[in-house]
């Protein structure tokens, strides 16, 4: 699955976040590596969805693995903190690039965090010992890549549904949600089936996620770009109707976002 749709993160004013490419062999599942310190003085991280699933690996200051979580993709904002010093060590998939590896449903991840163990056990066990004993976050990542290398070798699928596929790319591209559905080689109700089992969403949330990510993207590329031309070019009923879509996925008006984004801007 060949991505060239790159996810927008929420950025805040001070942060240490940061993002590594993988291996190019694996650019078509993992968006990333990301990479983020916290203790009890920082402030909660505002996460906005970007149809992305996470592995994420808590490690101490001296890269000990202390946990590693699961998160679905979201279909609304939310928060993360920490009340002690941790590393967080992720790995975003794209839209159903996770799913290969798993080899497991993701119905019921919509939303979710949850231990990987609980969900996967193998593999949680092995992300544990490839990445223990790591002496820097370098080592991590390379750990990281041969450990997916060796699954990818290994997967008997190693892709998305390409009805899935085309739906993405279609509306990526600017096709409308209706069209985008009646053009599908599956029936509604089977392309929904499909899409919550490799995807945990369905196509209409998948559109509503990624119609958010443009808007976003544009406000942090524009700041001062005029809302009722986004309410116009993206399709949304009214502006009330466009107001209540970034609230849920971010918890703030257009406004507050605008205001935050020039902020940023002019510190850049």
């Amino acid at each position: 699955m060949v991505m060239a749709y790159r996810p927008q993160v929420w950025q805040d004013s001070v942060s240490d976040y940061q993002e590594v490419a993988p291996d190019v062999r694996l650019s078509s599942y993992i968006q990333s590596y990301w990479i983020s310190y916290t203790d009890s003085s920082s402030p909660p991280s505002r996460v906005i969805p970007d149809l992305c699933s996470d592995v994420i690996v808590q490690l101490s200051t001296e890269l000990d693995v202390l946990q590693v979580n699961i998160c679905g993709p979201s279909t609304h904002f939310f928060y993360s903190y920490s009340d002690q010093p941790l590393i967080y060590f992720g790995i975003r998939y794209y839209l159903g690039g996770m799913y290969p590896f798993l080899g497991q449903s993701f119905k019921g991840l919509k939303d979710q965090l949850l231990e990987l163990a609980l969900f996967e056990k193998g593999i949680a066990t092995d992300l544990i010992a490839c990445l223990s004993g790591q002496e820097s976050l370098s080592a991590l990542i390379e750990s990281a890549n041969l450990y997916f290398l060796e699954r990818l070798n290994r997967l008997t699928v190693k892709k998305i549904s390409a009805p899935i596929q085309t739906f993405f790319e279609e509306h990526y591209r600017g096709i409308s949600y209706s069209e985008s559905i009646a053009s599908s080689s599956l029936s509604e109700r089977t392309l929904q089936r499909t899409f919550r089992e490799e995807t945990g969403l369905s196509p209409y949330e998948v559109f509503d996620v990624l119609r958010f990510q443009k808007v976003y993207q544009e406000l942090v590329s524009r700041p001062t770009i005029d809302h009722l031309d986004l309410v116009e070019k993206y399709g949304f009923f009214d502006q009330a109707h466009y107001s209540r879509k970034l609230k849920k996925m971010t918890g703030l008006s257009p406004q507050s976002i605008r205001q935050h984004v020039g902020i940023l801007q002019d510190n850049i």
